[in-house]
């Protein structure tokens, strides 16, 4: 069985050792690294090409929201999760935007943290059960009307699902065998025909309709 690569990022060393405690439990995961700053993550993702970066939004000097597309440009991309103290829907909207595959709230690592790992392995999003309430608490509250997947094409179907675990156009246009400028047109179109303004809505109508789960 191969081993998922793993790197810690987060500028306390109480945080670093406890979240090592907790997956070193695993014999199928391994601890390649860890860093203290963005910027270093950056070139420890360089360096050992993990397979996973665990990645703390509020990190000294450049922050892991900005460094969440350098990561993801260093080939082969990893996957991220996030690690914050907020649990807002817009903060998870965010980061989702930006590429990475889940957010753990760090007050809920110790029970969510090896669940979101698994989940991640298995190309779901995660989100913590605490963002997960607000933001399907956010969708209960609104009446406007929203359209039905049967406005789109089979393939936007599958493109949108991508978009909302989070992938970049580059990654779905190698997962579907396309090209970036078609997946940029589906995009489009998926917006435009679903009445969507951003990727929050995005990914909240990928939700409502259970394209993807959380």
């Amino acid at each position: 069985m191969k081993q998922l690569s793993i790197l810690i990022a987060d500028d306390h060393p109480v945080v670093r050792r406890g979240i090592r405690t907790l997956l070193e439990v695993r014999s199928d995961w391994t601890i390649c690294g860890e860093a203290a700053t963005g910027s270093e993550a950056i070139e420890m993702t360089r360096t050992f090409h993990p397979d996973l970066v665990l990645l703390d939004l509020a990190m000294p000097g450049m922050g892991g929201l900005e460094a969440i597309p350098q990561i993801l440009g260093i080939s082969p991309g990893p996957k991220i999760l996030v690690l914050t103290v907020n649990d807002s829907g817009e903060k998870a909207a965010q980061v989702l935007a930006a590429g990475a595959s889940g957010l753990v709230l760090k007050s809920d690592a110790a029970s969510d943290m090896v669940q979101a790992i698994e989940a991640i392995e298995k190309d779901q999003l995660f989100l913590s059960p605490a963002v997960a309430r607000i933001i399907l608490g956010q969708l209960t509250k609104t009446s406007v009307p929203v359209p039905s997947c049967d406005d789109i094409t089979p393939r936007e179907l599958e493109v949108l699902k991508l978009l909302a675990l989070g992938r970049g156009n580059k990654e779905v246009a190698v997962s579907l065998g396309i090209s970036v400028k078609t997946v940029d047109v589906h995009r489009a179109n998926i917006m435009h025909k679903l009445n969507l303004s951003t990727y929050s809505d995005l990914i909240q109508f990928a939700i409502r309709h259970k394209i993807i789960e959380i």
